[in-house]
């Protein structure tokens, strides 16, 4: 069920337009804090209709269900989260939780999430952001892409070096695209004339020049233009801190793009040496810039072999029937360790 298509046209959805009006005033755009009116679902009632043996939460908001409906519920409740929030906080990208309690903490945990009534399992989707939580009831799956038979490997680089970088807007500072952007004149330098792509929203005035490689802008794209944005370039770049695991990365492994991503992030769970490299995009510029060269280097001259490696991860690692497998496992062990929690309550 979907919670944008359930609230569209109706009162709610003013609601949450105006909820989401009073966050940007008074935080900004990755905080949410803040629910005025009823959840667009209520648990209790989705249990009484449709009498499901698990309920999967996803991509959910606490405008989306009431957490304390979790605790009503007789079946087990998964939530597979896409980032930290809500529960160290109410900013969705924060790998620090606030040292003291601000207006929107208080109104996080007021309105919204209270600390308690956890679902019975949340799934990570890396090792990074299940190890920020440090909490039991955690388990890391990582996320599915879809992907095609017919895409076949690559066989070479072009000339000059295609690199890719997605983000909307591509200045969302959490996207590292203005840091990104300074290191790439010194790459060209020392290894020659490099081209980038960037797809996403940018105004012209933000649009750098960068000496020695040649900028290209796309704007943003569909679903049905994936195909064509991945084969337009040779390397994703993905120097995001805060991603636990960006569909871009994923979405360019399905089509044979090798991967250059940020270190010690989420991104982690998904990159190996086979078809990428990890970096610190912002560490000491020297290092940073050198680390990026290396890379390049080590990418492009075993082109063939990361563009294979990297449909191969795919198919054997993040289809969507091996991940589906994994969500199976968990619903059995938890529906399995419910029920029987329940015989032992009834005492039969």
């Amino acid at each position: 069920m979907d919670a944008y298509a359930k609230q569209l046209g109706q009162p709610i959805d003013l609601l949450r337009k105006m909820e989401r009006v009073c966050e940007h005033l008074v935080c900004d755009a990755e905080t949410h804090f803040l629910r005025l009116g009823p959840s667009v679902f209520n648990l209790v009632h989705l249990y009484e209709k449709y009498h499901p043996d698990v309920i999967q939460l996803c991509d959910i908001s606490g405008n989306v269900i009431k957490f304390s409906d979790i605790s009503k519920v007789p079946c087990p409740v998964v939530h597979r989260m896409s980032d930290f929030w809500p529960y160290h906080g109410a900013r969705h990208y924060s790998d620090v939780p606030p040292q003291k309690l601000d207006l929107a903490e208080h109104l996080l945990k007021s309105t919204i999430f209270s600390g308690h009534h956890l679902p019975d399992m949340r799934v990570a989707p890396s090792e990074w952001l299940a190890n920020a939580l440090k909490d039991d009831g955690i388990c890391m799956i990582r996320n599915a892409v879809a992907w095609q038979a017919n895409i076949k490997p690559r066989q070479r680089p072009r000339q000059p070096l295609r690199l890719g970088f997605i983000a909307d807007p591509i200045t969302l500072p959490r996207k590292g695209f203005l840091n990104l952007s300074r290191l790439l004149a010194e790459v060209s330098h020392r290894w020659g004339k490099i081209a980038i792509d960037l797809f996403g929203r940018i105004t012209p005035s933000e649009i750098p020049d960068i000496p020695g490689v040649e900028v290209k802008v796309h704007g943003a794209f569909s679903r049905a233009q994936r195909s064509s944005v991945y084969a337009g370039f040779d390397i994703l770049l993905c120097p995001s801190r805060l991603d636990n695991s960006p569909n871009v990365l994923t979405e360019a492994l399905a089509y044979g793009v090798p991967v250059i991503a940020q270190s010690n992030t989420g991104m982690n769970s998904y990159v190996t040496p086979y078809f990428g490299a990890l970096i610190d995009f912002y560490g000491e510029h020297s290092t940073a810039v050198t680390d990026l060269v290396l890379a390049i280097e080590y990418l492009t001259s075993n082109f063939a072999q990361a563009s294979l490696a990297a449909l191969d991860y795919v198919t054997q690692e993040l289809c969507p029937e091996v991940i589906g497998e994994q969500y199976l496992d968990l619903y059995a062990k938890l529906v399995s360790a419910s029920r029987q929690t329940s015989y032992l309550l009834k005492g039969d």
